[in-house]
């Protein structure tokens, strides 16, 4: 399984169409409620065959590798368009296998975000707060877990849980 896996692809007018590759039924879900274009289950389909169908061959401008799973990366590299943008966002925790010659010959551009800046957390509640950007699809009541909890909540996560995010709170 793939986890989640963001794609975004700049259409000829400059709107923006998602696509989600998200096994877990929870956050497949919150990914249509979001907007997402197309969800793909990587369990029942190739993602980066139907990635590059949905994009007529091209590839996604950006993708967002959001899984950490052992073969998401190498597969976001295969997703994107010559000279598009894999943004890690996840944190694998054991080797990840990368064949160098897929990015490099298509000039395809890898960059790490963590999200530790102060200024990205400003952002991010503004854009909530203005209405800009939804939490509900992702964060409910039953969301909120208790410090003393965090480890349970989390090894939740790695399966098919209900959860899409957590909220831990003191």
């Amino acid at each position: 399984p793939i986890g989640l896996l963001c794609l975004q692809v700049a259409n000829a007018a400059g709107a923006a169409a998602v696509y989600v590759a998200e096994p877990a039924p929870a956050r497949a879900t919150a990914a249509e409620q979001l907007g997402a274009r197309r969800v793909i289950d990587p369990s029942a389909e190739d993602a980066v065959s139907e990635i590059l169908a949905q994009t007529n061959g091209l590839g996604a401008d950006v993708a967002f590798e959001c899984a950490g799973a052992r073969d998401t990366l190498q597969q976001a590299l295969e997703m994107v368009r010559r000279e598009g943008q894999v943004v890690v966002v996840s944190l694998a925790w054991e080797s990840v296998p990368v064949l160098t010659v897929e990015w490099v010959g298509r000039e395809v551009e890898m960059k790490a975000v963590y999200g530790s800046h102060p200024e990205d957390w400003r952002i991010s509640l503004g854009l909530m707060e203005a209405g800009k950007v939804r939490a509900e699809p992702m964060i409910d009541p039953s969301s909120h877990v208790p410090l003393d909890g965090i480890q349970e909540a989390f090894e939740g996560l790695l399966g098919p849980d209900p959860q899409v995010q957590l909220l831990v709170v003191p």
